[in-house]
């Protein structure tokens, strides 16, 4: 299946549609009562709304961190089309018990009747009649059974692509990839742990240095904060891919079902339209018969 792709918002647009919420935070984090705790919910709330604003799978994409964005978006456009074949499976079974209930199964699980040989003599007489009923309601039953067996093969596919988008599922999966990606970013993103002398080589003050040592090197904490924000966040990316799939099919089976009322209300109006009424001929008739009446009566008198 194809991605979904975005023509609606430019490239940078994920990031500056997360901006409306950090304008609310700001009141929370600047205070200076603020705990961690505040600023890690005020953090979350605004990579939640972003996520949220996502309109497409592309755009949610574009809102994952650039460190993950290549080798997650892998798995959010997995999730996508897992998405699209459960809700074409969920629409397939609300045809299929359709059909049941109807009795009009489609083309492809329609059972042929077939015709029973004999010669024209025996046909004629009647004696064929209750063998043509038996093999009728043998077929008819049999269909019965075909749509039984195809509406529980479809409730077993639809109950196996929602085990693909369990949420246990799906971060284990997300998971698996942002680990073995952590495992090179953090190989790359090291920073010094600086230590500083004066002019004796003692230790001091930045203030007062006039020197800098490398004692060691370590992983940037601002890439284990994204990381670990990302580890908190891969199900609600999830979650809002499957969203954006869903709420597609459903505006789609809207129209759909808007388009079915239209062509309802249309064939009504066309019956009525063909109903039965006096001809045009029967009207002119009509109409000549009462000029010519009172005329008749003048000759008459």
């Amino acid at each position: 299946m194809s991605h979904t792709n975005s023509t609606a918002f430019p490239l940078s647009a994920a990031h500056a549609r997360a901006l409306s919420p950090a304008l609310a935070a700001l009141s929370l984090t600047s205070s200076p009562h603020a705990t961690d705790d505040d600023r890690n919910r005020a953090a979350s709330a605004i990579r939640r709304s972003a996520y949220e604003k996502a309109v497409t799978v592309t755009d949610l994409c574009h809102t994952i961190p650039n460190n993950y964005r290549d080798a997650l978006s892998v798995d959010v456009h997995w999730t996508s089309e897992i998405t699209e074949k459960l809700v074409a499976a969920r629409s397939s079974l609300r045809k299929l018990e359709s059909a049941l209930a109807d009795g009009k199964p489609s083309p492809h699980l329609l059972l042929k009747v077939p015709e029973l040989q004999a010669c024209k003599e025996f046909r004629t007489e009647g004696l064929l009649a209750s063998s043509d009923a038996d093999v009728r309601t043998t077929v008819a039953a049999a269909q019965t059974a075909v749509l039984e067996s195809a509406i529980t093969a479809k409730k077993a596919e639809i109950s196996f692509l929602e085990g693909k988008i369990d949420p246990k599922f799906i971060f284990t999966r997300y998971k698996d990839t942002v680990a073995k990606r952590w495992a090179d970013v953090r190989a790359r993103s090291k920073v010094p742990v600086l230590s500083y002398v004066d002019n004796e080589g003692k230790a001091c003050v930045v203030e007062k240095s006039t020197g800098v040592h490398v004692d060691d090197w370590q992983v940037d904490p601002s890439v284990v904060s994204e990381f670990n924000f990302l580890v908190n966040d891969l199900y609600p990316i999830a979650r809002r891919c499957i969203t954006i799939v869903e709420m597609r099919d459903y505006a789609m089976q809207a129209k759909i079902e808007k388009k079915k009322a239209v062509e309802k209300t249309a064939d009504v109006e066309m019956a009525d339209a063909t109903k039965p009424g006096p001809s045009i001929q029967s009207l002119v008739d009509k109409a000549v018969a009462g000029r010519v009446k009172p005329l008749e009566g003048k000759l008459n008198k």
